[in-house]
């Protein structure tokens, strides 16, 4: 079976190079026309199920995907991007030029153990996603497609968990551009990276 995952499109928080976890950003000009470039393109997946992130930007790019699918978005907080707590929201220039540049410094480290100031820890993002991964990937058929709206982190976290095999190496791993689209194949064992197919 294949999972096509799907990032979000570009919102006013991304151009403002914001961190954006559980807070919310409205999609900008550009966002929405590359979600209506993905949206396009994976119309041609024959897509059976449509997954998302419960945030809005998620929410909004999955149903212009939803209306040409003809698939009703399933949303579920598992998908969710990082919890940055009190960073969220705040450009990466202000975290950087507060008292808590060292904290930072040792998060950016070691994000794995340290959680930003009443957010989460990325080992407590990687339980939910690989949550969700086992319970929906087990559920799914071996000749179907689905379609997975999430964020940068969780992508990011599949392709150096569920890819790679590591998920030490995840700062290491090329993150999806926003309206970008990564495509595994899952042969019930393992996942495998689809390189250069179309969808």
């Amino acid at each position: 079976m294949r999972g096509i995952w799907l990032r979000h499109g570009e919102t006013e928080a991304n151009a403002r190079r914001c961190y954006l976890g559980h807070l919310d950003s409205a999609l900008t000009e550009k966002g929405q026309e590359q979600v209506s470039l993905a949206a396009e393109l994976l119309g041609e997946a024959k897509a059976a199920r449509l997954y998302t992130s419960d945030l809005g930007r998620c929410v909004e790019t999955a149903k212009v995907v939803g209306r040409i699918l003809g698939l009703e978005p399933e949303l579920d907080s598992r998908l969710r991007e990082l919890d940055f707590g009190q960073w969220d929201g705040k450009t990466y220039e202000e975290v950087m030029s507060s008292r808590n540049r060292a904290f930072l410094e040792r998060w950016y480290k070691n994000p794995f153990e340290i959680a930003p100031p009443e957010g989460e820890t990325l080992c407590e993002l990687g339980q939910r996603v690989d949550e969700w991964v086992e319970q929906t990937f087990a559920k799914t058929r071996s000749n179907e497609t689905i379609i997975i709206v999430s964020h940068g982190g969780p992508i990011r976290w599949f392709q150096s968990r569920w890819l790679r095999g590591d998920s030490s190496t995840y700062w290491q791993t090329e993150s999806v551009p926003p309206g970008g689209t990564l495509m595994a194949v899952w042969d019930g064992k393992q996942f495998t990276l689809n390189k250069g197919a179309g969808v």
